[in-house]
């Protein structure tokens, strides 16, 4: 026992290189303390949006893919169930016929055998290991199922709303183009206007109208793929209807890296293949020593030609079974040597994927506040057009001004909200990006779903 337990592998200490706070600053951080923080096991609820907060819990219970993951952590629990089971006493019984080798009787014998594996010098701590990194990555894989999905629902959601918004604004740029074709009809037939500018506003008007079937494009591709994400083929009619671009909410992400990059999924698998590694590494070492079992039988034997000859049916048998590595204990030594290695190996993904959690969450941060940034930029670019516009319409209305210039600022307004309605789009695929990089912030569990 003493000699186990001195061969067994000690699980290394992963590596710590997390920083103690973000480098750049939160976009999303609530200037009022009295604003609460994001909350991480509902991010997408900033929103604010409560048809987008339906489809989450719909895609949540319905996709495919999901689901599919599920089942593949059910079956990673049920067969990591079993490896500490096959160290427990097993007993079996068997029934055969058989005959002597001069083909002159014949017998039939009952087995009934019982071995206990000891799992000696770190053999089972390994398997159990091992058996733990598939449970791990089998959670992993289920966990960036769920935030993959969560992700692509808000994305695709955000796209729809967006395409719906810009086609309502294409549709009017393309009003405004047809009504300044008109008035370019009535400038020419009063010799205000040349027939080029007749060509270049009908050019116009058909990029207009080009510029419309982008959108459009872009709205089927966002139903389709909603569709898909809620496991149907056919998207809602519910959908098609316009609805405004949600905006997002005030919070504040108050959780330092160790609080989050851990529970990530690239995270999560990297941790279990230093597991599986150490596992690995500990099956080779105990395969240096010698594998010691405890094993007992009874075979009962019952002649059926010539049955009255014997009296001794039964021979029961008990004693522990031991399998020493002799001749082939230098090959064993170099596979324990790979598997340290591959430890190593382990370690250093391990630092990688550290290294790289910190950075994608970094640049998270710093899109995320460069498109709030510009989307603030824009609102008051926007605000500044539809002043002017208002002043336009005011002169209108008491003669100073035309129908004709109003067109223009008419024009520039609605191409100011295009140009914020795609920052605004840019802004919250930025925030549910940012998210994922965290960790996807892990949703909380079924009530009737164990902890893996």
């Amino acid at each position: 026992m003493l000699v186990s337990g001195c061969a067994q592998v000690d699980m290394p200490k992963l590596p710590n290189l997390l920083p103690s706070h973000w480098t750049q600053t939160p976009a999303v951080s609530a200037p009022d303390k009295n604003i609460p923080p994001v909350d991480l096991t509902g991010w997408w609820k900033r929103f604010g949006d409560a048809e987008l907060d339906a489809l989450v819990e719909r895609a949540l219970s319905s996709n495919m893919s999901l689901r599919q993951a599920k089942l593949r952590l059910q079956a990673a629990r049920a067969l990591a169930g079993n490896v500490s089971k096959s160290y427990l006493p097993q007993l079996d019984f068997s029934s055969y016929g058989t005959e002597d080798a001069a083909a002159i009787d014949a017998y039939y014998q009952l087995s009934l055998n019982a071995v206990w594996k000891l799992g000696l010098f770190g053999d089972q701590e390994g398997a159990e290991r091992r058996a733990g990194a598939s449970l791990e990555r089998a959670a992993a894989a289920e966990q960036e199922a769920r935030v993959g999905l969560v992700a692509e629902v808000v994305r695709n959601y955000l796209e729809l709303r967006a395409a719906q918004q810009q086609i309502a604004t294409a549709e009017e740029l393309v009003a405004l183009d047809r009504r300044t074709l008109e008035l370019t009809e009535v400038r020419i037939t009063n010799r205000l206007a040349g027939p080029d500018q007749r060509l270049q506003l009908q050019a116009r008007l058909a990029r207009t109208r080009a510029a419309l079937s982008l959108p459009k494009q872009a709205e089927a591709r966002a139903l389709y793929a909603l569709a898909a994400l809620v496991g149907q083929t056919q998207p809602d009619s519910t959908w098609s209807q316009p609805h405004p671009l949600p905006a997002l909410q005030a919070g504040g992400i108050t959780q330092i890296p160790s609080d989050l990059l851990r529970s990530r999924p690239d995270m999560r698998v990297a941790e279990a293949e230093v597991l599986q590694a150490v596992g690995e590494l500990g099956i080779a070492k105990s395969a240096l020593y010698p594998r010691i079992a405890l094993g007992a039988s009874y075979l009962y034997s019952y002649n059926l030609t010539q049955n009255g000859r014997s009296t001794q049916n039964g021979v029961p048998t008990i004693g522990p079974l031991i399998d020493l590595p002799l001749f082939d204990w230098g090959q064993r030594k170099t596979i324990a040597t790979a598997r340290q290695h591959e430890v190593d190996a382990s370690l250093a993904g391990y630092r990688q994927v550290l290294l790289d959690s910190v950075a994608q969450v970094e640049t998270g941060i710093a899109l995320l506040t460069q498109a709030q940034q510009r989307v603030q930029h824009l609102r008051d670019a926007l605000a500044a057009t539809q002043t002017m516009a208002d002043k336009d319409r005011s002169l209108t209305r008491l003669g100073l001004s035309s129908e004709w210039s109003g067109i223009e600022y008419k024009q520039n307004v609605l191409q100011a909200k295009q140009s914020l309605t795609a920052a605004e789009t840019d802004y919250g695929i930025a925030y549910a990006t940012l998210f994922r990089a965290l960790g996807g912030a892990p949703l909380p569990l079924a009530d009737n779903e164990p902890q893996s």
